[in-house]
C-alpha cells in the first residue's frame, strides 16, 4: 500500500524484496533435463537452496519420497503412512508429538492447493496451513529457521517471534506460477506469537 510522506513522494510499506530468482530449465550435473515437478527436492536447485538451509535438528514436515542431505538429524514425516518416514502425523497436530523448541530448522513443503493434492498425492494433505504453522512455532528454537514452500510469500508472519531472512523464487516457465520460497528465523523466546501477539 503507497501513502505519501508529506514529501510528496509516495512510500511503499509492505515491499519485500526478493534473495533470488531460479530459473527453470537446463540441465542436472548428469544430463539430465532439469524441470520443478511432482517432488520439489528433485529438481536440483531446489534441492541445494533447502540443504543450504539446514541447521541442527531438522523436521522435514512433508517429506514426500525425497531425502535430504545434512551432516545433522533430520526427522522425515508424511502424513501418507506408505512413505518412508520416521513419523506419519499430521502436521496440523505435530507439536503434539515433539517437546516443544526441538527443532533448529523446519521445512514445510506441502501440496500447495487441493487440486495438487488430488492429482498428485491422492488427495492426502493438510487442510489446515495456518495450523500447521502454528504447531511450527511452537517446534523451533530460537535463532532456528522455517523454510516454507508454496504459491505466496506468507511463511511465518503471523508469528511476532519471527523475522524474514529471505525470499526466493523457483520459475516454472512463463505461464506457470513461480514456486515461493520463504525463510523466516525465530528471534524471540515467546511461545504464542500469532497474530494475536504473545
Amino acid at each position: 500500500m503507497a501513502t505519501e510522506d508529506g514529501s510528496g513522494a509516495l512510500q511503499c510499506d509492505r515491499f519485500e524484496s526478493v534473495s533470488s530468482t531460479v530459473a527453470n530449465g537446463g540441465r542436472d550435473r548428469d544430463g539430465n533435463a532439469r524441470t520443478l515437478g511432482r517432488w520439489t527436492f528433485q529438481y536440483e536447485p531446489a534441492r541445494e537452496l533447502v540443504e543450504s538451509l539446514l541447521a541442527g535438528r531438522v523436521l522435514n514436515a512433508c517429506a514426500g519420497k525425497t531425502k535430504l542431505r545434512h551432516d545433522g538429524e533430520i526427522v522425515r514425516n508424511d502424513l501418507n503412512p506408505e512413505r518412508d518416514a520416521g513419523t506419519h502425523h499430521n502436521v496440523e497436530e505435530i507439536a503434539e508429538h515433539f517437546p516443544p523448541q526441538s527443532f533448529d530448522t523446519v521445512v514445510f513443503d506441502p501440496p500447495f492447493d487441493d487440486t495438487q493434492a488430488a492429482d498428485k498425492y491422492d488427495g492426502i494433505h493438510a487442510k489446515n496451513i495456518y495450523a500447521a504453522l502454528e504447531a511450527f512455532e511452537t517446534l523451533v528454537r530460537p535463532g532456528g529457521r522455517v523454510v516454507t514452500f508454496g504459491w505466496n510469500s506468507w511463511g511465518m508472519k503471523s508469528f511476532s517471534a519471527f523475522e524474514r531472512e529471505a525470499t526466493h523464487l523457483l520459475q516454472r516457465g512463463p505461464v506457470l506460477r513461480d514456486v515461493i520460497v520463504t525463510v523466516d528465523r525465530r528471534t524471540t523466546h515467546a511461545l504464542g506469537g500469532g497474530l494475536g501477539g504473545d
